[in-house]
């Protein structure tokens, strides 16, 4: 073996020994990286047409609209099936249900594609968007 290879070795049964497995674990929740179907952690969906968005983080949520006050809620939490998660939010002055779904998603005005499929009921309203994690979108280009 070669020196090089027998220090790779090394170190990989030394990290194995400390209960390391070489693989870093330390990235945060939210991260780009994080799979699409990993419903925890901050999220944020958003819809055109009309305009709204959804800032979901652990203790809160979020619901803007434009021309109309922010509405915060307490986070319920998701129930969540397979590769599908939806938060509830019954009372207060704007109750709605957002349910976002594993899948590819665009938001048809810019070339930003999404991880997560989002619809929202509002009132009357179904109305549809796209979700990903804060990191992710900020990850790609400018609308």
């Amino acid at each position: 073996m070669t020196s090089a290879a027998l220090r790779a070795l090394l170190l990989a049964s030394t990290l194995t020994a400390c209960g390391q497995s070489g693989v870093d674990t330390t990235a945060p929740q939210g991260s780009p990286a994080a799979p699409a179907g990993d419903f925890s952690g901050d999220l944020n969906a958003l819809g055109t047409e009309p305009f709204w968005a959804i800032r979901i983080r652990s203790d809160s949520i979020t619901f803007s609209r434009p021309g109309a006050e922010d509405v915060k809620s307490v986070n319920p939490g998701p129930l969540v099936e397979k590769e599908r998660a939806s938060w509830t939010v019954p009372g207060g002055p704007a109750p709605f249900k957002l349910t976002l779904t594993k899948a590819d998603c665009s938001d048809g005005m810019s070339d930003r594609h999404y991880p997560l499929n989002a619809v929202l009921a509002f009132g009357d309203k179904t109305m549809y968007g796209c979700a990903a994690t804060p990191a992710a979108i900020a990850a790609q280009p400018a609308p």
